[in-house]
């Protein structure tokens, strides 16, 4: 009995595919073209689609030409590589995967996972359900296909990450609620690395912290956005961003002594105005360097 031809294909962070076990050599245009099919529904893609979608900037005939030498190159590295035949061009004008390879891609498995506890509020997430969504976003270990610019992979990459994001988000929403600031603060980098300018995560990041018994956390964080927006913006956070900054941190004050909360004022505004300064000179001393 002939052993079933597994394969499979990760298309997030840097492209390869693995059969057995083993690293499959692919060229960069055959690993694309072979991320397009296995990404798509599991009955194939049309030759139109592809054309479209990869050799839209030529005309008609060339791009069917490009597709069709595309497709030989492809079926050849991976017969070479997986020792059967793995891409089907049917008659009938549909490119797919044969249907008696096993086949598992990364970005598939990552956005089935996550789809069920997206689609309930983030509130209504349990111990269990936080749980089993910490597992499946360590399942992404990077943007989809990080090395290719072309359209169709710009709009599927936004659509991933997207999901990623929305998931980072409802475990720092989870972990706050729960009075965990220590297991909220990794999915809050994470979130915050892939976008440091999008102030709602930095208002969702604060509110957590407040859940979570942390001002001290919400102060930083607050500082943390500002810095972010002067240094690659030039502008202050939203007023939305302040308000709710001025919110968590009067829950604070209002128990604090009246000349205890002056001169915590005082030292805030310090705080804040050295580590204006200190972005100040980071500058200054960036520009010098550009100049030099």
């Amino acid at each position: 009995m002939v052993a079933a031809v597994s394969l499979r294909i990760s298309v997030l962070g840097t492209p390869h595919v693995d059969h057995s076990g083993a690293r499959v050599a692919l060229s960069p245009a055959a690993a694309l073209l072979l991320a397009f099919v296995a990404i798509g529904p599991r009955e194939g893609r049309s030759r139109r689609a592809i054309t479209s979608q990869l050799f839209g900037n030529c005309a008609e005939a060339a791009a069917k030409r490009r597709l069709a030498t595309a497709l030989w190159r492809l079926r050849s590295e991976l017969r070479a590589g997986v020792g059967h035949d793995v891409i089907d061009t049917k008659e009938s004008g549909v490119v797919c995967v044969f249907a008696d390879i096993q086949l598992s891609v990364d970005a598939t498995e990552f956005c089935e996972e996550i789809a069920p506890f997206l689609a309930r509020p983030a509130s209504a997430l349990s111990a269990r359900d936080a749980s089993g969504l910490a597992k499946a976003v360590s399942r992404y270990r990077g943007a989809l296909l990080e090395s290719a610019y072309d359209d169709w992979v710009l709009e599927e990459r936004d659509r991933i990450s997207n999901l990623y994001l929305t998931a980072l988000d409802y475990l720092i929403q989870y972990f706050g609620k729960a009075k965990k600031p220590d297991q909220l603060a990794p999915f809050a980098r994470r979130a915050l690395e892939l976008e440091p300018l999008r102030e709602d995560f930095h208002r969702h990041v604060m509110q957590a912290y407040a859940d979570a018994d942390r001002p001290d956390m919400v102060e930083r964080q607050f500082e943390t956005c500002r810095l972010a927006l002067l240094r690659e913006l030039g502008a202050d956070p939203m007023p939305e961003t302040v308000a709710l900054y001025a919110r968590l941190t009067a829950r604070r004050d209002d128990a604090v002594p009246d000349d205890l909360a002056g001169l915590i004022a005082d030292l805030r505004r310090a705080r804040r105005d050295a580590r204006e300064l200190q972005a100040l000179v980071e500058r200054s001393l960036d520009a010098v360097q550009r100049l030099r």
